[in-house]
Formats: structure tokens, C-alpha cells, sequence
């Protein structure tokens, strides 16, 4: 027989690959976009009809650099869901509805500290 312990934990570990998986999906969505741009951009350059145009598409090429910056922000937050999921390092909480939100830590917890978790996302 199943505990609702057992029941909250199952939610928070399908909570937490759910939330990897919609990281997952924006950013092959942002690098399919960004590729796009650059590809039309680049085209638009071969045949831009004089310096100022191509200036202009040359600043359109440089800003999609968001793209690469954004994918490593979010495979940071990625890294630190995998490792919250698989060390299990939240409690599990029976929340209704589809999130689960990890709780406050006690004092006495043996939760993840403010500088544990500044150190995963800087790596």
C-alpha cells in the first residue's frame, strides 16, 4: 500500500521532470527561432544594397546572440531541477493542481543552503 508520502513524492519527481521537459522544449523552440533569423539575416546581407543596410543586418545577426545566453541560463536552472529531483534534496509536499512547490526549509532541515544553491547554478 502506498503512503501519501510516497504519493507526494511520486508528484514532486513527475512535477520536476515536467518542468525540466518545458526548459527542454524553449529552448530547442528559442534555437530554431534564433537559427531562422540568422538564416534569413544572412541572406538579406549577401544582398544588402549598401553599407548602412548591411550595418543594420549586421546589429539583427549580433542580437540573436540572447539566444546562446538564455539556453545557458536555462540549462543551469535544468542541472539544479535534475539534482533537486534525483537527490531528492526537497521534502515531498502534497499540493493540489498540477505544480508542486518546494517548501519553506525548518531550521533544523537538511534542505539545501542559500550558498549550496548558488553554487550549482554557477557551475
Amino acid at each position: 500500500m502506498r503512503s501519501r508520502h510516497d504519493d507526494s513524492e511520486r508528484k514532486v519527481h513527475a512535477a520536476l521532470t515536467r518542468a525540466m521537459e518545458l526548459l527542454d522544449s524553449a529552448v530547442a523552440d528559442q534555437e530554431v527561432a534564433a537559427n531562422r533569423i540568422l538564416d534569413l539575416a544572412e541572406r538579406l546581407r549577401r544582398s544588402a544594397p549598401d553599407r548602412r543596410a548591411a550595418d543594420k543586418i549586421d546589429a539583427i545577426i549580433q542580437a540573436c546572440t540572447f539566444q546562446d545566453i538564455t539556453g545557458q541560463r536555462i540549462r543551469k536552472v535544468e542541472r539544479l531541477i535534475k539534482y533537486l529531483r534525483d537527490t531528492k534534496a526537497i521534502d515531498a509536499v502534497d499540493l493540489p493542481g498540477p505544480a508542486v512547490a518546494a517548501p519553506e526549509p525548518e531550521p533544523e532541515s537538511a534542505g539545501l543552503s542559500q550558498a549550496d544553491v548558488d553554487r550549482l547554478l554557477s557551475g
